[in-house]
């Protein structure tokens, strides 16, 4: 997911000052995604498993909903296209973790700002 959040914050850089983009809808659901998993960061697997059930899944379900509607939206050679088209052609890989309570993050989240 670091990864994609990237994207989106460069997508955010080119936004015109001062305005609410695209960018920052995708940003502002992985950063909660972020504060989840630093919340159940120290909880055993099975809470982890039932916290991401619960939290996670919801919240990502509604990224995968904006994801559908905004990929035909976007030119794909845009700095956002390209953000979108990784997080759509990555996002089987980028959910797989809410499938177990064992999977851990590798990194560390970003604060929320």
């Amino acid at each position: 997911m670091a990864h994609a959040r990237r994207k989106f914050v460069d997508a955010q850089k080119v936004q015109p000052k001062g305005k609410t983009g695209r960018a920052d809808i995708a940003l502002t659901m992985i950063i909660k995604l972020y504060g989840i998993e630093r919340e159940l960061k120290d909880a055993r697997d099975e809470q982890r498993f039932t916290g991401r059930q619960e939290k996670s899944l919801p919240i990502l379900s509604q990224l995968k909903n904006w994801l559908e509607k905004t990929q035909s939206q976007v030119m794909p050679q845009s700095v956002l296209g390209k953000a979108v088209n990784y997080l759509a052609s990555n996002w089987s890989r980028l959910e797989r973790y809410v499938e177990a309570g064992f999977y851990r993050s590798t990194t560390t989240p970003p604060k929320e700002r």
